[in-house]
């Protein structure tokens, strides 16, 4: 299993729009940044070998009401990034299985593990 600690933020609500040589650029927001910077550096040292059915199961800091789907494209996005999956799409990952695991204010986090596993 891998976990990620934290309140996860969403990719793209609150992403910073821009216009350069005509076109609106997006860029995700500081904050999404930052979390996803330190995701990485959590990463780094776990071992975990991913397979095509895999299951988020999100602990939130607090009872706010939020999207797990936003925060699944936070988590999948960045676990392309470190080389976890090759890509996110449907030929990678043929099962993705969302789960709001209830709120842990001491302990906000993401386990990411394969369904198979559980």
């Amino acid at each position: 299993m891998l976990v990620i600690q934290g309140r996860i933020p969403s990719k793209k609500n609150g992403a910073i729009a821009f216009v350069r040589a005509g076109k609106v650029i997006h860029i995700p927001s500081n904050k999404y940044r930052e979390w996803h910077k330190d995701a990485i550096e959590q990463l780094r040292f776990q071992k975990y070998t991913l397979g095509q059915e895999i299951t988020l199961k999100i602990y939130a800091p607090d009872a706010r009401k939020s999207d797990l789907t936003n925060k699944a494209e936070s988590v999948m996005d960045t676990l392309v990034d470190c080389g976890f999956l090759i890509d996110d799409n449907w030929y990678v990952v043929s099962k993705l299985t969302l789960e709001f695991g209830g709120v842990d204010k001491d302990n906000p986090r993401v386990e990411i593990y394969n369904t198979l596993d559980k």
